[in-house]
Formats: C-alpha cells, structure tokens, sequence
C-alpha cells in the first residue's frame, strides 16, 4: 500500500493549465469536447465547456482560500505587530537571534543581543516577541 501524499501546489498548478489547455484547444475545434472532460460533439456539446471553466473557477477558489487569503492574514498581523513596536520589548528575529529592542529608526530597528552587544536589524526581520518563540521560529522556517 503506497503512502497517500497530499496535494501540491504544484500538482493544483499544473492541473489548472492542462484544463485550461483543454478548453482553449476545445474552443478553438482542435479538440473533441470528449477529449477535454466530457460533454458531446453534438447539440449540447457546451457542457463540457462550461465544466471546465467550472473547474477552473472552483480552483481558483481553492487556491484562494487556502494559499493567498492565509499569507495575507499574516502578513497584516505581522504589520501590526511592527507598528506596535516598542523599546524594551522582547523580540526574536527571523535568524533566531533573542534580544531586546533598544531603538526603532524608521526601516531599521537596534536590538541589544546580549551585553552592550547592539545590533541594527531590518524592522521587517523581527519576526515575533518573545512570548512566542517557539511558533515564531517555526513558521520562520516553513513548518
């Protein structure tokens, strides 16, 4: 019994433009409706048309709902989480590195790492404060 693997994105992709192949050879009369996911040649040879923009649609959506929508949703929590920013807080860059937020210059932020040891830093590479370490370096590397 093989392992069942769940569905990449590129697989998502690559059956989005073999549809979309499909369709277009379809409208063009390259191709049989039959030979691009159903339908007949005859009168009501339209269905599979619109099947497979159906289709095309309903992965669109897909991708949507589960790719775009995420990653925005955290990058606008990421945002708000820089504007509020503060010195004296705790914060973890995206490297891993824990420090203590000195100072906060327009793009670049000065972070304390250990001892009179201060660092400047990219404010878009803080990646979360302290409190959240462990799901913060997780989703930094693509857990």
């Amino acid at each position: 019994m093989s392992p069942t693997l769940p569905v990449s994105l590129w697989s998502v992709g690559h059956n989005l433009v073999v549809n979309a192949a499909h369709l277009l050879a379809q409208a063009e009369g390259g191709a049989p409706a039959a030979a691009a996911g159903g339908g007949s040649a005859g009168p009501g040879g339209a269905t599979g048309g619109l099947l497979n923009i159906g289709m095309i649609v309903v992965m669109f959506a897909v991708f949507y709902f589960m790719v775009m929508r995420p990653q925005s949703k955290r990058a606008k929590e990421h945002t708000a989480f820089l504007t509020n920013l503060k010195p004296n807080d705790r914060v973890v860059l995206r490297s891993g590195i824990f420090g203590k937020l000195v100072s906060i210059d327009g793009e670049s932020a000065k972070v304390e790492i250990a001892e009179r040891v201060v660092i400047r830093v990219f404010k878009s590479q803080i990646a979360g404060g302290e409190a959240q370490a462990a799901e913060v370096v997780d989703s930094a590397q693509g857990r």
